[in-house]
């Protein structure tokens, strides 16, 4: 049992010691300030330090811009769109053929139906000016 906790502990030390990366050699390149102050931008917006930054551009990465406030709120809102438009097709689908030609025929029913999808329309279309504005 001795030996299992030594294994144990071997494991623990081994993955620990995985995780701490030694830095030791620089890169070092002369930029104007104008791209310094560009790079240090381009690495905030993606939510690294500037040596993160480089260090992953420079190895063939491309680090992800953050999504913003205003863009995280606009994709959640697609989402409960999209969630929308699925539910309306599954409602639709789960009608009999006969009962829904049957419901379309009617107009009142196909009234109501497009005032919903309209309503659904201008939602995605609020979405989309407020990301481009």
């Amino acid at each position: 049992m001795k030996k299992k906790i030594d294994n144990n502990t071997n494991e623990e030390n081994s993955k620990n010691a995985k995780k701490i990366i030694r830095r030791n050699l620089r890169l070092e390149a002369r930029v104007t300030e104008k791209e310094y102050f560009q790079a240090t931008e381009l690495a905030k917006t993606c939510g690294l330090s500037i040596s993160d930054y480089i260090r992953r551009t420079a190895l063939g990465q491309h680090p992800r811009q953050r999504l913003s406030e205003r863009e995280i709120e606009a994709l959640f809102s697609l989402a409960d769109a999209r969630g929308d438009l699925i539910r309306i097709a599954a409602a639709v689908k789960s009608i009999q053929a006969d009962k829904r030609a049957m419901y379309f025929s009617d107009t009142r029913f196909v009234e109501q139906w497009m005032i919903a999808a309209t309503q659904l329309i201008n939602r995605w279309n609020q979405i989309e000016n407020y990301l481009t504005e």
